[in-house]
């Protein structure tokens, strides 16, 4: 019964997910710019939020990789935090191709 049920919803949700991740990723990336327009928050996500989730976000994955070459079987269930391509997303920017947070200037 199980399996029927996983045979059935799987194609669903994998078009669901094709469909709308890109939406998604487009209203991230502009939600990301226009905070951006504030006036402190591009200095305060240099400095906390960007290092923060770069690193947590890295620290999630090695973790996840150890554990499958391990051998634990709920890592096979657990997604990796596509790194790069949310670089990509929030770095290009289209049309708004400025860097989202300003570099500092030494």
């Amino acid at each position: 019964m199980a399996k029927n049920m996983y045979a059935k919803c799987e194609p669903v949700a994998k078009d669901v997910y094709i469909r709308y991740e890109p939406v998604a990723e487009q209203y991230a990336a502009s939600a990301w710019r226009s905070l951006n327009r504030l006036p402190l928050f591009p200095k305060v996500a240099q400095a906390v939020v960007v290092p923060t989730a770069t690193y947590c976000s890295e620290k999630y994955n090695q973790t996840v990789i150890y554990s499958a070459e391990q051998g634990y079987k709920v890592s096979s269930y657990l997604p990796l935090v596509p790194t790069k391509r949310i670089a990509k997303v929030f770095g290009a920017g289209g049309s708004e191709s400025k860097p989202l947070v300003p570099r500092r200037i030494s």
